[in-house]
């Protein structure tokens, strides 16, 4: 038996006062979270990427790196990984970092899991 799709809402902070809150499903991979947080603060995707599950950049625990990075043999790649399978659940923090040379780091937590699909990632709220 399959498990019903559901979305997550997830703040993205790029710092005071400047925030996005996203609506993406469940079935989405960090690689797409990621393309959707560029698109949300208008960076173009011509960089490396990664994740940091444990809401500490640089750590090499619970981290995910974009097959860009120079990392690609040792680390999980964001483009195997759905949001589901990492198993995000409400208030959970975490860093995104973009750009290794620039390290554009957004603080992110998820804000409610919703029992309904989401077709497209979308912005649900945004500030600065």
């Amino acid at each position: 038996m399959t498990a019903r799709e559901k979305s997550l809402v997830i703040s993205v902070s790029a710092g005071t006062g400047c925030y996005r809150h996203l609506k993406i499903s469940d079935q989405a991979t960090l690689e797409e979270l990621s393309d959707t947080i560029l698109d949300a603060f208008d960076f173009i995707n011509d960089h490396a990427h990664a994740f940091f599950m444990n809401n500490r950049p640089w750590t090499d625990q619970d981290c995910y790196y974009s097959e860009l990075s120079d990392e690609d043999n040792e680390y999980r790649h964001t483009c195997d990984y759905t949001l589901r399978k990492i198993h995000l659940h409400p208030d959970q923090k975490f860093v995104y970092v973009f750009d290794f040379g620039d390290d554009w780091q957004f603080r992110c937590r998820v804000l409610k899991v919703l029992e309904e699909a989401t077709d497209e990632p979308k912005i649900i709220r945004s500030k600065g």
